[in-house]
């Protein structure tokens, strides 16, 4: 692999500037949000495409704060992401990190019922429809304001892959004039440094953060399905930038990361392949007050992606490439009427898709394809009474081939479109207590390879139909200065999966893409946060989700019924900080048909711990310029777990873990 092989950089790069540390209003900041009450902070905006209270909002979210962030500490994404209420991560044989499991549904590799927008703007590839990895290893976590987390469908507004939730990045936007410089260093020769900056002139602001990181990696040991004893290193490198701009009415969000690791394979046999993504995420938007009860946003956004990566076939390692260009544009209206009683939200979009898959042996596993999506969608939300609110939303969907299909793979002349629909009651019975009582239905459109593929083993299929869900949610919540506490009750049942099916008298067996098979997911979520006592709070969460396939049989799934996550944390006066936070997943299950060459996938307790000290008292800078020392701790207990391998579930598990690990970081304010 080339590396990025600067490991100790980090470190020097921060220590080298700590004497021209200059004013910065990050701590600050942190330092406010502490002294608000928990309900000054709970706005979102992904429910509906506008700013609302998270308790008014016809959805069940979860919010992590800035301040969640910096308080509890991560290394990626998806440390912030597994906390987060019936949220489990994984990572499987092709890819780290690359799936956020929502309510216990995950039934391939591709995390495609998952949909993560970038500031409410689509982060989304459309070969295989849920290539998330380079979003949740890579993505500059500082640059973060909040992550907005939709547990439900969210298709009438979001269109595929809102399917069982939906995760919203907030980056930091307009701030004042700032500059911070990052070095990290830790375990298994893991170097990290990052700049985050902000410019704010007024009229014009500009926002954002530069990664750079390179591991050696830990070595993960299996068997793999030939049961051949295999080992390799997990190590990696990137390189990724966030931003955010805006002048008047218009801005902009720019996402691009070059990643390259070690992965087992795109089957788990052998030993670990190499894999490079490259991904550029571009939205630029236009944002315009007609009047004072019609705003008008105008948007395109482009998701480009290419990867490429050695497939073992025989024990002879070749080269598969897959690149994709994605364009979407839409427009979205928002009315307001009888002083903010009733809000109507019009909207439409055309996105153009085109992309190939390659290989060394097979010029056109995935032929090279061209297609459009459009929709249209509405939303209106009425207050019946003045603690009581209604939403009803509904989109219509098509999708439209633009080439011809290729040789072998089953063709369809129609046209795919679709209709789905939500409705809500919110009911704010007091200042503090409230219920919610919500129905979505939700779409996932069959990704390209699955309407296209054109390998030697599988045949996309056209006539493939959309992937269907509806979800019911119940919540009752109350809420006030201190405390938070919530319970949802939910039941999801999808139908239509999407599924690999043998096609009679093929020599070896080729596979068909085909609709068949449902599923159903039942749950109680119980989520808490608490301000104890001065300097004292914690945050809290337990999931318990039951499914079950067409024929009534339990665990549909192989992912974990019972999910508990709590964090504590205390300030010690002004300069110290130490936040303990345990994610506990119970065990996960083994396929009916897997060999049990691996160890199980027991239950675990992933314990870390995160201390924040400023050391300007220490170090006689000047008070208001601050330059902190953290210490991250992760898998404290040095648990070794291992993932389900639920994918082509000829094995039980794959490693998941590497034990205990510790990193260091200093963070200079300029």
């Amino acid at each position: 692999m080339h590396r990025l092989n600067l490991p100790t950089f980090a470190i020097a790069l921060a220590y080298s500037s700590c004497r021209s540390v200059a004013g910065h209003q990050a701590a600050a900041e942190i330092e406010a949000l502490k002294k608000m009450s928990l309900e000054d902070v709970l706005s979102v905006e992904v429910v509906s495409k506008k700013t609302e209270s998270q308790y008014s909002a016809a959805g069940i979210v979860s919010i992590v704060t800035r301040d969640d962030i910096d308080r509890y500490g991560a290394n990626t994404l998806a440390d912030v992401l597994n906390r987060v209420t019936s949220v489990y991560m994984l990572s499987t044989y092709i890819w780290s990190n690359s799936t956020a499991a929502l309510r216990g549904d995950a039934l391939t590799h591709v995390n495609n019922h998952t949909l993560v927008l970038i500031n409410g703007r689509p982060f989304r590839d459309s070969a295989y429809g849920g290539l998330n990895e380079t979003m949740f290893r890579d993505f500059p976590i500082h640059h973060i304001e909040q992550i907005e987390v939709v547990r439900g469908s969210g298709s009438v507004l979001y269109g595929s892959n809102a399917f069982t939730g939906v995760i919203n990045i907030v980056t930091k936007k307009k701030q004042d004039n700032a500059l911070t410089v990052r070095g990290r260093y830790g375990s298994y020769n893991t170097g990290q440094a990052e700049t985050e900056f902000g410019w704010n002139d007024g009229d014009a602001a500009i926002s954002g953060a530069v990664r750079y990181r390179a591991s050696d990696g830990w070595t993960a040991a299996a068997v793999d399905e030939t049961r051949q004893n295999v080992n390799f290193r997990n190590d990696d490198g990137d390189v990724s930038a966030s931003i955010w701009g805006g002048w008047k009415e218009f801005d902009f969000n720019l996402y691009v990361v070059n990643s390259q690791k070690q992965h087992w394979g795109a089957v788990p046999i052998g030993f670990g392949q190499e894999v490079e993504n490259n991904r550029l995420f571009f939205d630029a938007g236009y944002n315009h007050q007609v009047n004072d009860f019609w705003r008008s946003k105008w948007n395109l956004t482009l998701n480009k992606f290419s990867q490429n990566y050695n497939l073992p076939v025989a024990g002879v390692p070749y080269m598969t490439d897959l690149w994709e260009n994605n364009l979407l544009l839409e427009q979205s209206h928002f009315l307001s009427f009888f002083d903010d009683k009733l809000n109507l939200l019009l909207g439409g979009l055309v996105e153009w898709q085109q992309g190939q898959v390659t290989q060394v042996s097979q010029p056109n596993t995935l032929a090279p394809y061209e297609q459009l999506k459009s929709s249209i969608y509405a939303n209106v939300g009425y207050a019946l009474l003045d603690n009581l609110k209604l939403n009803l939303g509904g989109q219509w969907h098509r999708f439209d081939h633009l080439k011809a299909a290729p040789s072998g793979v089953a063709d369809s002349d129609s046209a795919i479109d679709g209709l789905v629909g939500r409705a809500g009651l919110v009911y704010e019975m007091t200042a503090n207590w409230g219920a919610k009582l919500l129905f979505a239905q939700a779409y996932r459109a069959p990704s390209a390879g699955e309407l296209g593929a054109n390998s030697a083993v599988v045949l996309g299929n056209r006539g493939v139909e959309p992937e269907k869900v509806e979800t019911a949610d119940a919540q009752v919540f109350y809420h006030d200065a201190d405390y938070q506490v919530s319970l949802t009750a939910f039941e999801s049942r999808v139908t239509n999966l999407i599924v690999r099916s043998p096609i009679p008298n093929t020599v070896p067996t080729q596979l068909l893409y085909v609709n068949g098979g449902s599923a159903t997911f039942e749950g109680l979520e119980l989520e808490t946060e608490a301000k104890l006592l001065p300097g004292l709070s914690w945050k809290g969460s337990y999931t318990f989700q039951t499914n079950r396939d067409e024929n009534k049989h339990n665990n549909k799934t192989l992912l974990p019924n019972h999910m508990a996550k709590l964090g504590l944390s205390y300030d010690f006066g002004t300069s110290l900080q130490l936040s303990v936070f345990d994610t506990y997943f119970s065990a996960a299950k083994a396929a009916p048909t897997a060999l049990l060459v691996n160890p199980p996938a027991g239950g675990y307790h992933n314990v870390s711990v995160n201390a924040n000290y400023k050391l300007n008292n220490w170090l006689g800078v000047a008070k208001n310029k601050h330059m902190t020392f953290t210490l991250y701790l992760d898998n404290l207990l040095d648990e070794n777990f291992y993932y389900p391998e639920f994918n082509r579930k000829n094995i039980n598990t794959v490693p998941a873990s590497p034990g205990r690990m510790l990193f260091g970081e200093i963070a200079l304010e300029f």
